[in-house]
């Protein structure tokens, strides 16, 4: 990247974060092909206070993300809820879901996206407020050093039901978007998400969005959020007013294949398969034998550093060791054994034979088992037989 071209990307998002506003869209990190492994994941979050004697109130708001991922695309739901009382008398009450399939086109850096959203607000008199689009994103800009960058340009149809004094509306909006996600290290995260919606044939009737959110990630699973979103509608109903601010804090929990939850119950279904699992990975390490490239001399040691983008395995000599993902703050600790592999002739020794079958169990800080995984080792590679992404680790 060129020094011109980070200040203009600079520029544009300063410019985008005090003009843009949101509208309850979307959780606002940036989603990439390959941020996570094949299959489901996701997040839940909730907020709730009550008080009693001198003051009366009630408020509570939850919501939650579930997202599926393949290597091509990513589909995912995600809404919340929101209500407040204050002596008996309501003083929020808001519902949005949304739910977005994004699907790679030509190249990872191209997608198109399809979404569609529900959203009501009693206190912006929307009964609800329902719309329908597509379009391209491409990814402008992907640096371990600047973070990635999004832009999305789609169009919708959108209908409009207000609670009293308003006729309802149906409106075809241009949507435009940038997505800006930056992992400052392992603990720390700064996100942001601007959209312009303008409508097509009265172009001062405009919705703007905009929300930035720095992440503490405390756990593998915990994090902590601190959200702020601005609000902006050219053209609100009537009594209602053109601009909404909001900030939020809350403790997120995520789930998905590296979890407690998910890994004990993965673990169970895997418990009971074992030995079934380890013969039929010395079967498809016969069949993956003749297809690895770039295959060193043989090493006597498993030991050492293994680099896969930015995935590492650290292995020690006495069979454990950890396993660390840059982008997902993954600090596992495993165990490792060395299995024999099959050879039309029969069984040999792991000693005398160039590829070599590794079972990696993953454990947690008690010790306990977790997922396992089978690799395939030779040299100074190490090919993942696990899932339906295959990964290469170089030592």
């Amino acid at each position: 990247y060129t020094v011109l071209g980070m200040i203009m990307i600079r520029f544009f998002l300063l410019t985008q974060l005090f003009f843009l506003s949101a509208f309850a869209i979307v959780d606002i990190a940036s989603l990439d092909f390959g941020d996570k492994g094949p299959g489901f994941s996701g997040s839940l979050y909730g907020s709730f206070q009550q008080k009693r004697g001198n003051t009366d109130k009630d408020e509570a708001e939850y919501g939650g993300r579930i997202q599926y991922d393949t290597n091509k695309t990513i589909t995912w739901l995600q809404g919340s809820v929101e209500h407040d009382e204050a002596s008996g008398v309501t003083t929020d009450d808001n519902a949005f879901a949304h739910l977005r399939h994004i699907h790679q086109i030509f190249n990872p850096d191209w997608a198109w996206e399809f979404y569609g959203q529900l959203k009501q607000d009693k206190f912006k008199n929307l009964k609800d407020r329902t719309l329908f689009g597509t379009g391209v994103r491409y990814k402008i800009a992907d640096s371990q050093t600047y973070g990635k960058l999004f832009f999305g340009l789609s169009a919708m149809d959108e209908r409009i039901k207000y609670n009293e004094l308003d006729p309802d509306e149906h409106n075809y909006r241009a949507s435009s978007y940038l997505s800006y996600n930056f992992v400052v290290n392992n603990t720390f995260e700064l996100s942001y998400m601007g959209y312009y919606q303008p409508k097509i044939d009265k172009g001062s009737d405009y919705m703007t969005a905009s929300m930035a959110e720095m992440t503490i990630h405390l756990t593998k699973v915990f994090d902590l959020s601190y959200l702020v979103e601005y609000d902006y509608d050219s053209d609100p109903g009537s009594y209602v007013k053109k601009t909404d601010t909001r900030q939020r804090l809350a403790f997120v929990y995520r789930f998905g294949q590296d979890d407690p939850l998910s890994a004990y119950a993965q673990n169970m279904l895997n418990s009971s398969e074992d030995l079934e699992d380890e013969n039929s990975s010395r079967i498809l390490a016969v069949e993956l034998e003749s297809k690895l490239s770039d295959i060193h001399a043989p090493k006597d040691t498993f030991a050492g550093e293994w680099k896969a983008d930015r995935e590492q395995f650290s292995i020690s000599l006495d069979g454990t060791g950890y396993y660390a993902d840059e982008r997902g703050i993954y600090d596992e600790k495993i165990s490792w054994k060395i299995i024999s592999t099959e050879t039309t002739e029969g069984v040999q020794g792991a000693k005398d034979q160039q590829t070599k079958l590794v079972i990696i169990r993953f454990v947690d800080e008690e010790g306990r088992l977790g997922r396992v995984e089978n690799y395939l080792w030779s040299g100074n590679t190490l090919v993942g037989l696990s899932g339906s992404v295959v990964k290469s680790f170089k030592r």
